[in-house]
């Protein structure tokens, strides 16, 4: 119940700031908010949401282990699709910023079941996706989602995090990196940290959940307050980091 309170009053909190369209002077923000934000509403890609619709009512029974407890459990793959995948809305709006961001090349960590992989492989100019799982048992279920839409674009990286992070940055030099592994803030700050040391040209980073947790809600108003990102926007959701903005530092809240 105290998370449950803990994100209500941050979202009442988040309604109450957010701001649309008209309040946007610059014109990336006015576009970004019109081409991207607006019409998340709104975009599916079809295949995939068959594929999630699949998902949700998959009752395979699969065997999974807790990293922070050290523990193994059991779930259906249904229950583990409701609970961790993205909203249909929010895989879209990644759909839309890569694509409005002419983006190449993107690293993901965390790939759940290959929902969100599947949207950000959609755009056009998206030449790769590399994307992270811990999971042995995860991975596999979302290679198969990538088989059946024949998606070449797409290559999963089992490891963890601190493992495998550092490397796949290095070699890959991503324009977008999407954060949804680890809702811990010293794995957000590593991988924030590791992003702009080893991928100094990066256009765009994208933190899932930053009102998760108290935590979490910490390291999003550290990174709101540092100076390597000109450019912040907080669409509870997701927070945005934009380190290569040219343009005064600014804090955006915008209405999704």
């Amino acid at each position: 119940m105290g998370l449950f309170l803990f994100r209500l009053k941050h979202y009442l909190k988040y309604l109450f700031y957010a701001v649309g369209p008209h309040s946007l002077h610059s014109p990336f923000l006015f576009d970004l908010f019109n081409k991207v934000i607006k019409p998340s509403k709104g975009f599916r890609i079809q295949n995939v949401e068959e594929l999630r619709s699949l998902l949700k009512s998959d009752h395979r029974i699969i065997d999974l282990y807790d990293l922070k407890s050290q523990s193994n459990y059991r779930k259906t793959i249904s229950s583990v699709a409701k609970t961790s995948l993205s909203t249909p809305k929010f895989s879209a709006f990644l759909h839309l910023l890569i694509n409005y961001l002419k983006i190449e090349t993107v690293v993901e960590s965390g790939t759940s079941f290959g929902i969100n992989s599947l949207y950000m492989a959609g755009p056009e100019t998206v030449k790769r996706v590399i994307t992270i799982e811990a999971s042995p048992i995860i991975s596999a279920i979302a290679k198969e989602q990538f088989s059946k839409l024949l998606q070449y674009k797409i290559e999963i990286k089992e490891g963890t995090v601190q493992d495998t992070f550092e490397s796949i940055i290095v070699k890959e030099q991503p324009q977008l990196c999407f954060i949804d592994a680890d809702h811990r803030s010293n794995a957000i700050e590593f991988c924030i940290n590791t992003t702009l040391t080893q991928n100094p040209t990066v256009k765009c980073i994208v933190i899932h959940d930053i009102y998760w947790s108290p935590d979490m809600l910490l390291i999003w108003k550290k990174l709101i307050s540092d100076g390597r990102f000109n450019l912040t926007i907080d669409i509870f959701q997701a927070g945005l980091l934009f380190p290569n903005m040219e343009m005064p530092k600014q804090h955006f809240v915008l209405r999704f």
